[in-house]
């Protein structure tokens, strides 16, 4: 019998697992892995890529002449308003020169566009006595710039002076692994400085002069990301992480590149850990950023006791006490409108939101519904449990096989309540007040018994009130060989196991009905043999002495 017990828990589990698993849809699966070093995800980069190709030369607002400087390649449209209006249309040469025929030529190197305007007029003036001229731009020219550092694939890569920075590294391959967002530097000709682009602060704060456009000739250089160079942020903001750092940072940067601050936040001291010259000691800031919020999402106005931030910081903004944090619940199953409901933490039962739902269905099985806690998921693992899955089944005591038993049928999380009571308004039942994350699962009528073990035909079987667990056996063809009939047990949907000619109601409808084996007998014939010469050993002593001398 203790075998059969055993065997039965094992069978138990599975059907336990399946039935925990559709009692629990809310559990998450993993989520697929984040790139690591060294990988290369060909087809992202190849869409950003072609992507990157289309965009080539497309504008994004009109252009403005009195910012546009011409170069070679350019397409120019010039409207003469004579007394025979003439339209030519002109390309810049690659000296940089703009040739009109019959008026000249003109020398437009690094000129803009409104300024080559009010050349030609002046050129015109001087054929055609009129000064009814305009020069448009009619198509952009394509260049080369050069690419450099931590890219994918480095070299030379067309460009137009509609593009900017960030489309000319994704058709460059895009950033390696380890490439910087905020060191990227452009080298232009004529031009001493080098000019520094943070496309961090134009992905999360829009500004365009961190990702500027180029001109023929730049040569970008992509810094390596600097490991240690970080500042982390943590706590109340719309979405912490860890930014590069570059001099010049200040504690409001880092909280507007997390998108801002949550209703909760507790403003009045937002901490600074920053860690000193050894590493191993470290300083705590308090900063009063009370009146921060609205700034924070526009950028503008003043951030009253802002402070520079160091590489290494970890900034935390802690929540106000006790704030609300708008918890909700998931109903899955057979509710008229599944779905999640918010709540007052320990104010909110389980009927009041069912109601809300729509209540049950007519296919529910109310009797079955379940309420898993999530938070208790998280609570100490069963330690005594895990210890005994590394042990076999043989070389336990009695008392651990009885605790493996029922820690295989325990559905963690489960909340026991009995849902069949919920229109009693006094029922312990309606005492239980919902948590942040509770699952509520209502599973639809099971009109099927399942067979499984030793029978011919194992499988679910209709249910029928008149049948007994017998009758079921036979629809499932029978005691299969080596079926040990006195040890039938039957497994409720709850978990409940009891032998089948104990059960008090019989079979009902999702009751398990398992027909384990027969023990095998481990006694060899050495054994019996054995046995069989102790006894006539003990019989041969005892006639022996009872022999009369």
């Amino acid at each position: 019998m203790k075998k059969v017990a055993i065997f039965v828990s094992i069978l138990c589990t599975l059907f336990g697992f399946t039935t925990a698993h559709s009692q629990n849809p809310s559990l998450k699966l993993p989520k697929p892995p984040i790139a690591k070093p060294g990988e290369y995800d060909t087809i992202g980069v190849k869409m950003s890529s072609e992507v990157a190709k289309e965009a080539a030369g497309i504008i994004e607002q009109p252009i403005n002449p009195e910012e546009y400087i011409l170069g070679p390649q350019d397409g120019v449209t010039l409207f003469i308003g004579a007394l025979e209006p003439k339209l030519y249309d002109l390309t810049v040469s690659p000296e940089a020169r703009l040739i009109i025929p019959g008026i000249g030529v003109i020398n437009v190197k690094g000129k803009t566009l409104a300024e080559t305007e009010k050349l030609v007029a002046v050129k015109v003036a001087s054929v055609y006595k009129t000064q009814a001229v305009s020069l448009s731009l009619k198509r952009l020219r394509q260049f080369k710039v050069m690419v450099i550092g931590s890219v994918r694939s480095p070299g030379y890569i067309p460009a137009s002076p509609a593009d900017r920075l960030s489309e000319i590294i994704e058709r460059a391959g895009r950033l390696l692994f380890n490439g910087s967002q905020r060191r990227i530097t452009i080298q232009r000709e004529g031009v001493t400085k080098p000019i520094v682009a943070d496309l961090v602060r134009f992905y999360l704060l829009g500004e365009k002069a961190g990702n500027p456009t180029l001109q023929g000739g730049d040569v970008v250089n992509v810094a390596p990301y600097p490991e240690r160079e970080i500042v982390e942020v943590y706590g109340e903001v719309a979405a912490p992480g860890a930014f590069e750092f570059v001099e010049g940072d200040m504690l409001s940067t880092m909280l507007r590149f997390t998108q801002g601050v949550l209703p909760s936040a507790f403003m009045d001291s937002i901490e600074i850990i920053r860690f000193k010259n050894n590493g191993s000691a470290t300083e705590r800031i308090s900063v009063d950023a009370t009146g921060w919020q609205q700034n924070l999402l526009t950028g503008h106005g003043q951030f009253r006791n802002d402070i520079p931030i160091h590489a290494g910081d970890r900034i935390f903004v802690r929540g106000l006490p006790d704030w609300h944090s708008g918890a909700t619940v998931a109903i899955k199953g057979e509710v008229r409108f599944p779905g999640r409901y918010g709540i007052n933490p320990d104010g909110t039962t389980i009927s009041e939101v069912i109601e809300r739902a729509g209540g049950f269905t007519n296919e529910a099985a109310i009797e079955h519904a379940v309420l898993i806690r999530r938070s208790d998921l998280k609570d100490e693992p069963d330690y005594e449990y895990i210890r005994l899955l590394g042990q076999p089944i043989a070389s336990m005591s009695e008392r651990e096989k009885a605790y493996f038993r029922e820690a295989q049928r325990q559905i963690r999380g489960k909340i026991a309540i009995d849902f069949t009571k919920l229109d009693d308004k006094n029922s312990a039942a309606n005492k239980i007040f919902l948590k942040q994350d509770d699952s509520v699962h209502v599973p639809p009528k099971n009109i099927f018994v399942n067979i499984a073990g030793r029978v011919n035909v194992p499988g679910k079987v209709l249910y029928k009130p008149s049948l007994t667990y017998k009758d079921y056996i036979k629809l499932a063809g029978g005691y299969a060989y080596k079926a040990d009939e006195g040890e039938t047990i039957i497994v409720k949907p709850q978990g409940e196991q009891l032998l089948a000619s104990d059960s008090p109601n019989g079979i009902e409808a999702g009751d398990n009905i398992i027909v384990p084996e027969v023990r095998e007998s481990k006694v060899t014939f050495l054994d019996v043999l054995t046995v069989i010469a102790q006894v006539i050993t003990i019989v041969g002593v005892v006639y022996t002495l009872s022999r009369p001398r």
